[in-house]
């Protein structure tokens, strides 16, 4: 079959199941440029807790969408779509083929299937209910968005204060639950191939993923934050409510104990995992892989035709 459109591959798949290798692998193989889709690997100065790949990997195979924002700004799924499109149409036009690779899948469901246009930010709204959050917490919160909007939280982390906040605020604002805004793109997406890497569940994902904890604290995840908090003169960061982010900067605030730290931490991903799961459910028409090779030849015979 010819294909009339430009081909875009999309490479979805939970923290930890060798996205990043597949996509380094097809840059190898084809003309392709690198967009990151991932929530955390947007800020800068966040290597070591959101697995970028090293400076060095980096030169040799550069990424779209990496360290583009300061960890105390604060980016919504708008922005992304905007960014995205950017990415991608300088891609196309440089003859290259996009591959998309991440684990955000509130940005890939945004961009496979879609938002209606959510209502824009309102300073003081957003400043409402942080206020009411500082009083009351994030618990009372939670369960307002779980009262008025079930289906949204069921995809947002309680302790994410960014999208706990945006949810909440379009509820003030449109008096619309978010969720309703979700929609089906009406075009089939016909040169787009999306895929999902998924080890599945079990105990060796399990151990894969503690080791993965323990690596990054090893490589200087306490000093990372740190550094950050020192920079940025501040330890209430959008970036800090990212999976790992969040336990060590309440490590550093003597919160939590360095003895249960990378059991913490653990639990946070494993937690960011069933998240990434669930958002996975909704996106259609995906083809699923538990093995790197067999994705790899399947997206090669796809852009042969």
């Amino acid at each position: 079959m010819l294909k009339t459109l430009s081909p875009i591959i999309c490479i979805l798949g939970p923290t930890n199941s060798g996205k990043t290798d597949l996509s380094l692998r097809l840059f190898d193989e084809i003309s392709a440029d690198l967009i990151s889709v991932d929530s955390v690997q947007i800020y800068k100065h966040a290597d070591i807790g959101s697995n970028k790949i090293s400076k060095e990997l980096q030169n040799k195979y550069p990424h779209e969408l990496i360290d583009i924002i300061e960890p105390n700004e604060v980016y919504s799924v708008g922005e992304f779509l905007k960014d995205l499109k950017r990415a991608i149409d300088k891609s196309v036009q440089s003859n290259k083929v996009p591959v998309l690779v991440g684990g955000s899948m509130m940005y890939f469901f945004s961009y496979l299937v879609g938002f209606d246009d959510l209502p824009k930010s309102d300073p003081d709204t957003r400043r409402k209910i942080l206020q009411d959050i500082d009083i009351k917490g994030k618990e009372v919160a939670f369960k307002r968005l779980k009262t008025k909007d079930p289906e949204a939280a069921k995809n947002i982390h309680p302790n994410d204060t960014q999208r706990l906040v945006r949810a909440l605020e379009v509820l003030e604002i449109s008096n619309k639950p978010m969720s309703s805004f979700f929609k089906r793109k009406e075009n089939s997406n016909s040169n787009v191939f999306p895929i999902v890497i998924d080890k599945g569940k079990g105990s060796n994902f399990d151990e894969n993923l503690k080791n993965r904890v323990e690596n990054m604290l090893r490589k200087g995840f306490i000093d990372e934050v740190e550094e950050i908090i020192k920079i940025y003169k501040s330890n209430k960061l959008p970036l800090f409510n990212s999976a790992g982010y969040k336990e060590v900067s309440m490590h550093i605030d003597k919160i939590i104990k360095k003895d249960v730290l990378i059991e913490k931490i653990y639990f946070a991903h494993k937690k960011l995992v069933k998240h990434q799961r669930t958002w996975i459910k909704k996106i259609p028409n995906l083809k699923a892989f538990q093995s790197a090779d067999t994705a790899k030849n399947e997206i090669l015979e796809y852009l042969s035709y």
